[in-house]
């Protein structure tokens, strides 16, 4: 009877685990799905605004960092206040859109909220036990799915504030155990460990200074767990158990926002185009074999001298991979040699990485229009489609963008105060009046947010090293944020940058971002999730999610 009884429970046991694999199968737990961009489900092709968008939903505060979807529930996070005073993460049904929970904490380092900066960029991840989110402000934090705390960290506090013009933009990759981040500024750098139960560090290994939004990828190579890091230069492979480099690949320009995708042993690198670089004169775009190693590290496949990709990551389907540039313009390269099969303007340009579902690509323009290409080394669109009608977007109803500095805040903060409050052992009353008083001397004090326009916030960086003060930059002189563009703004190639090539810079470089400002108003697309048969997309202030 009880060996009868054991074998029911054991078929049932069973049966409920398919069903688990089945949930699972579907869900997207991290940024671009784990580096693949790919989903499992079979994905709406047309909608419309009036026309099979389940649910759309506006949210507190402001944010680019991409949904996470598990076990049909969805974790977006967001930053709200004038200066960032609150980091928030966010609960919805996938199936409906109704807000579950809300957890927010008092940011560790609060800056102003605005479009030259990050706002709640990286991406959490999640899995069967928790939600783990890191923020700009320096804020790590484990919150179980239920929305209870379980740990939280302050990066800043343990290994010093970040410096960084433009924030960070880095998302955590996972693996069973640890969640690993790369943390690159202008100060001391590190690609760091953390265990998941007690959010403790297991490991740190120190990188390179510079500036970065690429995020690290954990992947299965040949059987064996490998975290790698495109960025800064070089492309590199850790041991996740101990941080012990593998391998390196160097002398790689242009890859601090595109992140490593890994299809097999096969890793694709994306980079942009480095300042002041001439399109063609640089080949950083790439296909490595990690199964193929020499006395120089693992094989370079091919290096392209035509693609770009600036946002974007590359993503890889069938024979084919795909990058994009800033300008909309569209790469399809052979993945097994790197020759092009076409190159097409798609009049849309993409901030977040598109993503793959069977033979289809999704291309997610930040102007809320989505094409589908069918995969493939000829050029097929299967449908365009739109978010919202391009003459009337959709205006955020909490979060105001004030004109002048671009500096941003919620109009309705109780929400967020509700969550903070059932999360905090103890709330400081003068916040609120902080807040309102820093909004007060936003208002009165709007102007350029950096003087001189773009190119005068990087003269100042450049020339905060003229030690001596006679207004050239000797190479000695120039910051390793700076130095490979030396070759290309140093005309007379001397070695050195005087007033003249040192103003031609600054007059390119602001002329290269005239419109950056006009460019960042949301709504604006950021990223996508897909899971079960459902695609949600992000724009800085609302979800919408397409079935």
């Amino acid at each position: 009877m009880t060996t009868r009884f054991l074998s029911i429970w054991t078929i049932i046991v069973a049966l409920a685990c398919i069903e688990l694999d089945s949930i699972a199968w579907g869900d997207w737990t991290s940024f671009r799905a784990g580096g693949t961009s790919r989903s499992d489900s079979k994905l709406p092709v047309n909608w419309a605004p009036q026309d099979r968008i389940a649910w759309q939903h506006e949210l507190p505060g402001y944010g680019q960092s991409t949904p996470v979807v598990s076990a049909s529930r969805l974790y977006v996070t967001a930053v709200e206040g004038t200066r960032k005073e609150v980091a928030l993460i966010l609960c919805y049904e996938l199936d409906s859109g109704k807000e579950v929970w809300r957890f927010g904490l008092k940011s560790a380092n609060d800056s102003p909220s605005n479009y030259m900066a990050s706002r709640a960029a990286p991406t959490p991840v999640v899995d069967a036990h928790a939600v783990y989110a890191f923020f700009e402000t320096g804020n790590v934090v484990a919150v179980s799915l239920k929305g209870q705390e379980l740990w939280q960290r302050d990066l800043t506090a343990d290994h010093g504030k970040f410096d960084n013009n433009h924030g960070l933009g880095s998302s955590p990759a996972q693996n069973e155990s640890h969640l690993f981040l790369n943390i690159e500024h202008k100060g001391p750098s590190y690609l760091i460990a953390l265990d998941k139960l007690s959010g403790e560090t297991a490991w740190r290994v120190d990188r390179e200074s510079g500036s970065s939004w690429s995020s690290p990828i954990v992947a299965n190579i040949n059987g064996t767990e490998q975290l790698i890091v495109s960025s800064a230069g070089s492309v590199t492979g850790y041991d996740p158990k101990n941080g012990n480099q593998l391998w390196t690949v160097a002398g790689i320009e242009g890859n601090t926002v595109p992140s490593p995708t890994a299809i097999g042993s096969r890793l694709f690198i994306g980079a942009r185009l480095p300042e002041f670089a001439v399109e063609g004169s640089v080949r950083n775009n790439c296909c490595i074999d990690l199964s193929a190693f020499s006395s120089d590290g693992p094989k370079i496949l091919w290096r392209s001298d035509k693609a770009l990709s600036d946002y974007c990551s590359p993503v890889h389907v069938g024979e084919v991979v795909y990058l994009m540039n800033k300008g909309g313009i569209l790469y399809c390269l052979d993945s097994e040699t790197g020759s092009l099969h076409y190159t097409r303007r798609l009049g849309t340009e993409c901030w977040g990485t598109p993503i793959v579902a069977g033979d289809l690509v999704y291309f997610f323009g930040k102007d809320g229009k989505t094409l589908v290409v069918k995969a493939g080394a000829d050029f097929e669109v299967v449908s365009t489609n739109i978010l919202w009608d391009e003459d009337s977007p959709p205006r955020p109803e909490q979060y105001v963008e004030f004109s002048g500095d671009g500096h941003g805040g919620s109009g309705n903060t109780q929400g967020t105060s509700d969550a903070f409050s059932a999360n905090s052992a103890k709330k400081d009353p003068r916040s609120e009046v902080e807040t309102k008083d820093s909004t007060a001397k936003s208002e009165r004090t709007r102007g350029p947010s950096r003087p001189g326009g773009p190119g005068g916030g990087m003269m100042a960086a450049m020339m905060a090293g003229d030690k001596n003060g006679d207004g050239v930059l000797q190479s000695d002189e120039i910051s390793a944020d700076f130095k490979p563009m030396l070759p290309r703004i140093d005309t007379n190639q001397d070695g050195s940058l005087d007033a003249a090539e040192l103003k031609a810079m600054a007059e390119s470089f602001a002329a290269r971002r005239a419109d950056s400002q006009a460019a960042a108003r949301d709504p604006i697309v950021y990223g996508a999730a897909a899971s079960e048969g459902r695609i949600v997309i992000r724009t800085g202030t609302r979800l919408y999610c397409i079935q």
